[in-house]
């Protein structure tokens, strides 16, 4: 599972980032992920203090993720340490978490169904 460990407001938005961590034991397709604060939450308004990931990357159990407010181009990269991290960006010329107060939220992903035609009845 992917959980927020660590959020950095900043008024420059190359400077403030959100810090993801997969804590899980199996590989987790980022996309479809959800990143939102209080404010959009709250609001409904999911057009300024939020993300959806559209990245297909695959983050591996312990590895972490840098979403950056600022503008780049997502990529993995290590740390200092040597452990694994994916850069992405929101590629936002202002910041974003700095100007809300509140929590910031990870909604992830969940199972859907969609109807593909008539159902089988089984007798």
């Amino acid at each position: 599972m992917i959980r927020i460990v660590g959020v950095q407001r900043h008024e420059l938005p190359h400077k403030e980032f959100i810090l993801l961590q997969n804590q899980g034991s199996l590989r987790i397709n980022l996309k479809g992920h959800l990143v939102a604060s209080d404010t959009a939450m709250v609001s409904s308004d999911l057009s300024f203090a939020a993300h959806a990931f559209s990245d297909e990357a695959l983050v591996p159990p312990g590895m972490y993720v840098l979403l950056s407010s600022g503008c780049g181009e997502p990529r993995w990269s290590r740390t200092k340490e040597g452990a694994m991290i994916y850069y992405t960006f929101m590629n936002r010329t202002s910041s974003v978490w700095n100007a809300t107060s509140g929590s910031v939220h990870l909604l992830t992903t969940q199972h859907t169904y969609a109807e593909r035609g008539p159902a089988l009845l089984l007798r």
